[in-house]
């Protein structure tokens, strides 16, 4: 089967995955077994992406997993300290923790900020408006993101979710994807779209249904 049919197909897989997981989390009986997948559904879809990346080299695999690493530590900085993102604390949806800081988080911030990054390769836009738009992109993610992962105990706030939330999204991944750059990562990875494109989809339909449910 040539690789641009089975990219074809990943794409249908998830608009199916994810609206199955819409369902399942929306639906009270089937929440709890969803909330429980859910660090399965992180690896699987990063495992997708990873997979299709092409031309694999060592700087490539220093470049992920430095951003991996940097973003773990920067979660469990902003946990203890509340001076990153605000007052806020993790919950159990996202599985294994190490200093109250789920290990999993590190390769969202690897898979989120990769997603951006090959969504922008794509244009012609001169690199500093590159990152700019990508950082945006993030800091949209996160904004469907949020009352949803307080909802499924991903995450809750001391109060109000606060615009320094906000605001450390833009500046990390601004440092993220400049570091992509200026290692001179280059990305051709038509998942990277679906991916990202299914996730904010995924995310703005819970926003509405959890509503009801």
């Amino acid at each position: 089967m040539k690789k641009n049919r089975i990219t074809e197909l990943v794409k249908y897989f998830f608009v199916i995955y994810y609206s199955v997981g819409v369902v399942g989390l929306t639906l009270t009986a089937t929440r709890e077994l969803f909330i429980s997948l859910m660090p399965l559904s992180l690896l699987l879809s990063s495992a997708i992406l990873l997979f299709f990346h092409q031309k694999w080299s060592k700087i490539h695999v220093l470049v992920f997993l430095a951003i991996a690493v940097a973003g773990y530590l920067i979660e469990v900085l902003g946990v203890h300290t509340g001076q990153v993102f605000g007052q806020y604390s993790y919950g159990r949806a996202l599985g294994f923790q190490i200093a109250d800081t789920p290990l999993l988080i590190g390769l969202n911030w690897l898979m989120l900020t990769y997603c951006v990054y090959a969504i922008m390769e794509d244009t012609r836009l001169f690199w500093p408006l590159k990152a700019l738009a990508a950082a945006s992109l993030m800091v949209l993610y996160d904004i469907a993101m949020e009352p949803v992962a307080i909802r499924l105990d991903m995450w809750s706030w001391g109060g109000p979710i606060p615009l320094q939330n906000y605001q450390a999204w833009f500046i990390i991944s601004i440092v993220f994807l400049t570091v992509m750059h200026l290692f001179r990562i280059q990305l051709k990875n038509r998942v990277a779209v679906w991916l990202y494109s299914t996730q904010f989809a995924f995310f703005l339909l819970l926003n509405l249904t959890l509503r009801f449910f």
